[in-house]
């Protein structure tokens, strides 16, 4: 058992703890943001366009894996943290064991599934007869190793659950290092093109992986990927789909709504196009921060949950909140003051650095929203609340997408930018109140708890008293 981590999930003071917590799994995001562009840009040095496009139009299949993979590793590591806060260690090792096997399970028949089915999976995510042979090549290698890369993010979920953040960041680091070494071997001097940026990223993927089976190997981890532990109860499973669906959810609205941004971007020009993409890649730095600051919170929102610390839990949540808010403003100020000079670094045309601009400042209205909606969601996953979770996931594109076709045929080209920060208003409006309905609901069974274990401390019967 790794007191430490205990004592940072325990007794660390909020800010210190989040920070523990977050700083590393901040700084993986950041390193899964160029892992991102890493193959693009050794792909960009052929100078062939189509095996460019072919690398493109892969990245929705990557969030489809990721979403599959997040069904166990965002539902399991909700409730391991729970039942640490418990310290019920055994069924721990079990909800952990039981994700990792039904996680191998679903990942190998997803890997059969999509061999099969390449064809016409090429032909849904629009691919088109100059970049299909090279997509296939690409896509036909990652499916072929669908099981290290959905095992790998699994994995990395599971340590954060424990609080093991700097494991799952040094995890990233490595897989990641290799691939920019291996990238240009064989891409280039080897001349395997798209083939060789497949192979490079499931070498760094298995490698990555092998390191996290050292740690458990050593026991140097509170849970267990042990078979031992193997447990399809009924009760393990339903917990982790209450809230693995949800989160997953949402990994899949994200692809969506960006899908639906580019395709209305087409409806002007492909100045536009140029200039929304780059504000996206811009944007992701923000983004990444943000996610990271709320996944490095979930495990002490939910450890603190689970030991019934629900003025600690309140603690870390408000500080949480304080801390998006601050880098949120830091951002707004950054990307609206360097506005042009970012957008320049990605391209050196006069039109498209204007359209950015423009696209820039009025989507940095945005940010301030989005940390809160982040955090807000990531506190019902760590509470184990599936409904208001799902709820949340569904409002991204069920209030994004009709609010870009409205804005955008009344209003034009302003109503088309001006629909992202219009939307997060309203998706953030809507999570407050689920916020708000599911903070009663914790307050009443708490006092329940506390009337039945016979405490009569004030503060331990409205645990909100001192932050109305």
């Amino acid at each position: 058992m790794d007191e430490k981590r205990i004592k940072i999930l325990r007794d660390e003071t909020p800010l210190r703890a989040i920070l523990s917590l977050s700083v590393p799994t901040i700084l993986a995001m950041q390193v899964q943001v160029f892992y991102n562009l890493t193959d693009t840009f050794f792909v960009g040095k052929l100078n062939d366009p189509f095996q460019v496009a072919a690398v493109s139009v892969a990245y929705p299949i990557f969030m489809i894996l990721i979403a599959f993979s997040g069904v166990f590793g965002f539902g399991a590591a909700s409730y391991i943290s729970r039942l640490l806060g418990k310290k019920d260690y055994l069924m721990a090792k079990k909800a952990s064991s039981t994700a990792f096997y039904a996680c191998l399970i679903a990942a190998t028949v997803v890997t059969i599934a999509s061999l099969i089915f390449i064809s016409p999976i090429l032909h849904l995510i629009g691919v088109t007869t100059e970049t299909h042979r090279y997509a296939n090549d690409y896509l036909s290698i990652i499916f072929a190793g669908s099981i290290i890369m959905m095992l790998n993010f699994l994995v990395t979920q599971l340590l954060r659950s424990e609080g093991a953040a700097k494991v799952s960041m040094y995890g990233m680091f490595i897989g990641t290092g290799i691939n920019i070494i291996l990238d240009p071997i064989f891409i280039l001097i080897l001349g395997y093109g798209v083939k060789g940026a497949a192979i490079a990223t499931l070498i760094g993927q298995a490698i990555a992986l092998f390191y996290y089976f050292i740690f458990y190997l050593k026991k140097r981890s509170m849970v267990s990927i042990h078979w031992k532990y193997l447990s399809f109860r009924i009760d393990i499973l339903s917990e982790i789909f209450r809230v693995g669906i949800p989160a997953s959810i949402h990994q899949l609205t994200i692809s969506i709504s960006q899908t639906m941004g580019n395709y209305m971007a087409a409806t002007y020009n492909d100045l536009i196009v140029a200039a929304f993409g780059i504000n996206n890649r811009i944007f992701s730095m923000c983004i990444m921060t943000l996610i990271g600051l709320s996944e490095g919170t979930q495990p002490l929102i939910g450890y603190s949950y689970g030991a019934r610390k629900i003025d600690r839990m309140n603690k870390i949540i408000k500080t949480a909140i304080v801390l998006a808010t601050g880098i949120s403003v830091f951002f707004v100020l950054f990307f609206y003051l360097f506005a042009g000079k970012m957008i320049q670094a990605f391209i050196n045309n006069e039109q498209v650095i204007a359209y950015g601009i423009q696209i820039m400042r009025v989507m940095i209205i945005a940010l301030p929203f989005a940390g809160i909606q982040f955090l807000i969601r990531v506190t019902f996953q760590a509470l184990g609340k599936g409904k208001p979770a799902l709820i949340l996931a569904l409002a991204r594109d069920l209030i994004y997408i009709p609010t870009i076709l409205i804005l955008d045929k009344y209003f034009g080209f302003s109503g088309f930018i001006y629909a992202q920060p219009f939307s997060n208003i309203l998706i953030l409006l809507l999570a407050l109140s689920l916020f708000y309905t599911i903070r009663g609901q914790i307050s009443n069974e708490h006092q329940e708890w506390v009337r039945a274990n016979n405490i009569v401390a004030p503060e331990a019967l409205d645990p909100f008293h001192k932050y109305d």
